[in-house]
């Protein structure tokens, strides 16, 4: 029996939380000089809990969630730091630098998106809306286009309420022993009803 803790339900819960903190901005809720505590929130949630969490799935041998929380949490620590690096309204970089580098991120989501496709719709769908938001951000730096960047700000926060699902469903499913929240896992089918 692995007595090694689940990290599932915390990694998902950090990232949720991280991201919708940090989707706000974008999507226009807030003004980016409000940022810092989305900021402290990236830095603690999503770098450092979602780094623990990443290794205790990794240990586990669940090397998709490992992927994406150990890659994750280096994203938000880069995130949080850059954003305190800049100074007034000239960041330290370029946009069409900046849309590789959230390219880069949205093909590492995608390529866990292809992995998830065999482990369950909620993380299918948790790392398709992650890939799509880092692909709108890339366009918006691209394209120069405000509203490309709204975009993937909402679909930021429709990714966190998918991945406070998942922790959800992680907690509450592994406290009653079975399933009660699906995760759209393979194999998994709904009880039948008895016969009359």
């Amino acid at each position: 029996m692995n007595k090694t803790a689940h990290g599932a339900a915390i990694g998902y819960a950090a990232f949720a939380l991280t991201l919708w903190m940090n989707s706000m901005i974008p999507a226009g809720w807030f003004d980016p000089a409000d940022a810092t505590p989305a900021h402290l929130m990236a830095i603690v949630l999503g770098g450092c809990v979602m780094a623990a969490a990443g290794f205790l799935q990794a240990l586990r041998g669940q090397s998709i969630d490992a992927t994406l929380f150990l890659c994750f949490a280096a994203f938000w620590w880069v995130a949080a730091l850059s954003a305190r690096l800049t100074v007034g309204d000239s960041p330290p970089y370029s946009p069409g630098m900046l849309g590789w580098y959230y390219i880069a991120w949205a093909f590492l989501a995608f390529c866990v998106w292809l992995a998830a496709c065999r482990d369950g719709i909620a993380r299918m769908l948790f790392a398709l809306g992650l890939c799509l938001s880092l692909f709108a951000f890339a366009l918006a730096e691209w394209l120069r286009l405000g509203a490309l960047e709204v975009l993937g700000g909402y679909l930021g926060l429709v990714t966190a309420v998918v991945g406070i699902y998942i922790a959800a469903a992680e907690m509450v499913n592994h406290a009653s022993g079975h399933t009660i929240l699906p995760l759209g896992e393979p194999g998994s089918e709904p009880p039948s009803k008895p016969e009359p």
